[in-house]
């Protein structure tokens, strides 16, 4: 209970301050920004093995299982969302480059948050068409980042700007992708876990506490802004080792999570 307290009061504390930050006077060496948009991340599922890069899961019969979907980074998952606010940080006052307005700095995205659902009814289908009768659930993921790198600042005719940068990122991440399937015929049982037994019967928000992994991963991005309106798109690449149960047994490994980004990017 007091490691969620502190999770929590961090949290507020934490999008407290920042927002403080990101509205405060503008001054010539910082911009703030805030960005909301779609991610989209994983792929589709696989009923079969044979184009998968990794078969962590050999399922039965050549059918590709729950494990080695998510070991190749097929989670289903829906298009999501996310929202993010951050600053620039400049180190020069005048352009570096003659030709352009040029300025160089830190870009810190302070918090971004992403929301995804994930679909496996194509899955279950599968299953139930083999005798299956199974477990169905809400699945979603979701994350929470604090991002910091350098950035470049081009400003190339008028008010037209791109920002390049390139960011590691403190990850906060939850999948709640919880599969069981059960043949009576066969006696037979397929199911894939990222929660803990101890955390299936907790309140929500224990279970996220429980259930949830750190990571560190990279964020590759650039905006094209015309005054503070502008266009964002980052690619957010990696993996993120985590603790699993399956039929085919338990363990930890580290699972792709590459995401791509679209924003509308609002500077403040």
């Amino acid at each position: 209970m007091k490691k969620q307290l502190f999770l929590l009061t961090l949290l507020l504390s934490t999008i407290t301050w920042s927002y403080a930050q990101i509205t405060r006077n503008e001054t010539k060496l910082s911009r703030g920004y805030l960005r909301l948009g779609f991610s989209n991340f994983g792929q589709e599922l696989k009923d079969d093995l044979s184009n998968f890069s990794v078969n962590g899961g050999s399922g039965v019969d050549g059918e590709a299982s729950a494990l080695s979907n998510v070991l190749d980074g097929r989670y289903g998952a829906k298009r999501g969302y996310v929202f993010e606010f951050g600053r620039n940080y400049y180190f020069n006052k005048t352009s570096l480059l003659p030709a352009f307005d040029t300025k160089i700095g830190l870009d810190w995205t302070q918090l971004s948050l992403v929301y995804n659902k994930l679909d496996w009814s194509n899955f279950a289908e599968r299953d139930i068409d083999n005798g299956y009768e199974v477990d169905e659930t809400s699945f979603f993921a979701g994350s929470a980042s604090t991002k910091l790198g350098p950035v470049i600042s081009i400003n190339l005719i008028g008010k037209l700007v791109v920002d390049v940068r390139a960011q590691l990122a403190a990850t906060y991440y939850f999948n709640s992708l919880n599969y069981y399937a059960y043949n009576p015929e066969d006696d037979d049982e397929k199911y894939f876990s990222f929660m803990p037994i101890d955390a299936e019967d907790e309140e929500s928000f224990s279970a996220v506490t429980k259930a949830g992994n750190f990571g560190i991963k990279q964020n590759y991005g650039a905006t094209v802004r015309f005054g503070g309106l502008g266009l964002a798109l980052d690619y957010f690449p990696g993996s993120i080792k985590a603790e699993y149960t399956s039929n085919e047994g338990d363990g930890e490994e580290k699972f792709k999570n590459n995401i791509f980004q679209i924003k509308l990017s609002l500077m403040l």
